[in-house]
């Protein structure tokens, strides 16, 4: 119960990046008030600024001219968020291409890829890491070597990666991703579900261009890599992906978390958004899983409930 979001601009038009960074990290701190962080290019480097604390009590200031940026709200599960390195996005370095990397899922089978493939412990307790390491591992970071990584990892995910050329990859598993392209303003938005990409944006002076209709959704499914060069294209192509939602992964391998403690904090997180534990408890009823019933929440399908 991640939040990804994140934006790139291939143009030069006027638009006030520090409120829309900040409108996109707070709007996706509903799926994770744990930690949030961002990345962004700073020259030829990848500078992140990431904190243990709630989007809600973090004021990003990202350069003025900034060309592309992702963000990352956090709802820990594996990783004291008090040790900031386990925070995301996590740095890594493929070949000469620096990159900055955020994960929305869990991964369960982080410790036997690290011992299969002979990579090294490190102090980071994340799972998500081992696909920075994946990554680092392959010397060169192309959609090939992000075919790799997905295929070799398992759980539930989606990804945002952002090198330091300014393109951005995203990476979709099971994990939701909204996108949508402002051709006037040569801008690409993008968050974990569409609520939030809109409710993020009706905050800022976007909301105009969506009045007026002046945007395209960009479809992305699962089993799709997208990169979005600094120029503005689309290049796409896809990777083998298995369906890890038809057993219950949070139990399994060697993750520690438990399907109790999962429960409790899906159960935290809808009374947040205003449900009961009893709206829980009906939809468990009804047969849904919890995966289910976690988008059903984020996305407000009021009528579920009816």
């Amino acid at each position: 119960m991640c939040g990804l979001c994140g934006f790139l601009n291939y143009g030069k038009e006027n638009i006030n990046f520090h409120e829309l960074t900040n409108a996109l990290t707070e709007a996706a701190a509903e799926r994770g008030t744990d930690a949030c962080g961002i990345a962004y290019c700073n020259g030829n480097n990848i500078t992140i600024q990431k904190t243990g604390k709630s989007a809600y009590m973090t004021d990003f200031k990202p350069p003025k001219y900034t060309k592309a940026l992702i963000g990352h709200t956090r709802h820990s599960t594996q990783g004291s968020e008090k040790n900031n390195y386990n925070n995301h996005p996590f740095y890594g370095k493929a070949g000469k291409t620096k990159f900055a990397l955020a994960h929305n899922g869990v991964l369960i089978n982080d410790n036997a890829l690290r011992s299969s493939n002979n990579l090294p412990k490190t102090k980071i307790e994340t799972d998500s890491y081992i696909a920075v390491q994946l990554l680092e591992m392959q010397d060169k970071l192309s959609h090939d070597t992000m075919k790799q990584m997905a295929e070799s990892v398992k759980g539930s995910f989606s990804f945002s990666i952002l090198d330091n050329e300014n393109n951005i990859h995203l990476i979709k598993g099971d994990s939701p991703l909204g996108i949508i392209h402002m051709k006037k303003k040569k801008l690409y938005v993008y968050a974990s579900t569409e609520t939030i990409l809109w409710k993020a944006l009706i905050e800022t002076g976007l909301f105009d261009e969506l009045k007026a209709g002046n945007y395209e959704e960009v479809p992305l499914i699962s089993g799709e890599i997208m990169t979005i060069t600094g120029d503005g294209k689309i290049i796409k192509s896809s990777f083998d992906y298995t369906d890890y939602s038809a057993f219950d992964w949070r139990s399994c391998g060697n993750y520690k978390y438990s399907d109790y403690n999962y429960l409790i904090d899906l159960r935290s997180a809808a009374a947040s958004l205003g449900y009961t534990e009893q709206d829980i408890e009906l939809l468990q009823d009804e047969g849904f899983t919890y995966d289910e019933i976690e988008e059903i929440i984020y996305s407000g399908y009021e009528e579920v409930f009816r």
